[in-house]
């Protein structure tokens, strides 16, 4: 085999492929051999016949077609490795000649990661942006009111509705077209996504149902009236907050040690979120420094996720059909790939920043490494048996040392 592998621009490039006569022979033989297996002709039971007389038989253009896919999908391997050339698309394949017993030419076009000259990593590194982690009492309060609230006593009532409620409620959207009833609760006071939801349920009894005309959720310019039934009014009794009610709640001593822990927890989520900003702030400033292109198909198939993604929340979080929802926006489904075009690409270039880190500082990381993390999860299982059993070792490996890597790759910037 013989190839030039010619640059197109920074993310595509053209292989000019030649497979040797005498190397497509065997590739047509091979064929010819996979191809008789599956004929039956008179006289011979089915893969049994002479591949001579199958091959008669056979149009030259079915053998031929076969041998190539063969040949293409050998040779294609090889030529990635030996030139080091990381493609991330499947090549687009334009036979040039194709005969028996003559050397088979074959193109292919493929789009790869450039190479991005990334800036001073140092300098980015003192030009992030730290706050301190600080937790106010009000947080802690506000956290311990949710725990009261969570553990409430609930008793039914027929009166009407009033603040601290807690009401649940069946709705639907009247100036959508065949609309699905959806449920929720809400404690009244506590607000509610859809704007004048929370008015409308006060003074309703159970069973009562009403419209009520509101600015649209996804356009605040126009208006939309939605159906309201109540389920359900319940008065929510809270317990009173003291040591003995702690106690309830896990091993907690009194207030002041809960306290504590929903502190500590507080300022977890918080650190989580910091370093989360200022990773952030890391991969921004070195795109704010550099240029280069992006292949088309990573921000395609990024696309494609996020795509899924809203439809998985669509179903679990708003109880819809996907159709139903792009109908309640007015948008298309190419409206939608339209619009999270510019942040998938703003994505991709994230991940073509940190694999070039990787490549330029050497990031790597060891089979020991990869193995303990593994542990680690497991350990958090109660049936550490089990969870090994149900783990796909490879995929779980190949996951955790991208984490890993991508870990090593923020340690360069304190975060």
């Amino acid at each position: 085999m013989k190839y030039e592998i010619k640059e197109i621009s920074t993310v595509k490039r053209k292989a000019e492929v030649e497979i040797t006569a005498e190397e497509f022979d065997n590739y047509y033989a091979q064929a010819l051999t996979e191809i008789a297996k599956e004929v039956e002709l008179p006289g011979f039971r089915k893969g049994k016949a002479p591949e001579k007389m199958v091959e008669e038989k056979l149009r030259l253009s079915t053998v031929l077609s076969e041998a190539a896919e063969h040949a293409i999908r050998d040779n294609w391997i090889k030529i990635l490795k030996e030139g080091n050339t990381e493609a991330v698309s499947q090549p687009r394949v334009e036979i040039v000649k194709i005969a028996k017993g003559n050397p088979f030419l074959f193109n292919a076009e493929f789009e790869v990661l450039p190479e991005i000259k990334l800036p001073d990593l140092k300098a980015i590194n003192k030009a992030i942006k730290r706050e301190a982690i600080k937790v106010e009492d009000k947080e802690i309060e506000d956290t311990l009111n949710w725990l009261q609230q969570s553990r409430a006593k609930l008793s039914n009532k027929e009166s009407e509705a009033q603040k601290n409620d807690l009401v649940e409620f069946s709705f639907r959207c009247l100036s959508i077209k065949d609309d699905t009833e959806k449920k929720d609760r809400i404690v009244l006071g506590k607000g509610h996504y859809i704007e004048g939801m929370e008015d409308a349920l006060i003074n309703m009894k159970r069973e009562e149902e009403k419209n009520f005309e509101t600015v649209n959720p996804q356009d605040k310019k126009e208006k939309t009236t939605f159906h309201i039934k109540v389920d359900s009014v319940k008065k929510m009794e809270l317990p009173e907050i003291n040591d003995e009610w702690v106690k309830t709640l896990g091993k907690f001593e009194n207030v002041e040690s809960l306290k504590e822990d929903i502190k500590k927890g507080i300022k977890q989520e918080k650190e989580i979120a910091e370093k989360q900003k200022q990773r952030e702030q890391a991969i921004q400033k070195i795109l704010e420094k550099v240029k280069f292109e992006v292949p088309q198909i990573l921000v395609e198939r990024e696309v494609e996720m996020m795509v899924e993604n809203i439809k998985s929340r669509v179903k679990t979080e708003l109880n819809m059909a996907y159709e139903e929802y792009l109908n309640q926006i007015k948008k298309t489904e190419e409206d939608v790939k339209k619009e999270f075009e510019r942040i998938a690409g703003e994505k991709v270039k994230g991940f073509m920043v940190l694999h070039q880190i990787e490549k330029d500082e050497k990031i790597q990381v060891d089979e020991k490494e990869i193995n303990d993390k593994i542990e680690e999860i497991i350990s958090q299982y109660p049936d550490k048996e089990e969870a090994r059993k149900g783990i796909d070792m490879e995929y779980a490996k190949m996951h955790i040392e991208d984490d890993l890597k991508r870990e090593k790759i923020f340690q360069l910037f304190g975060c």
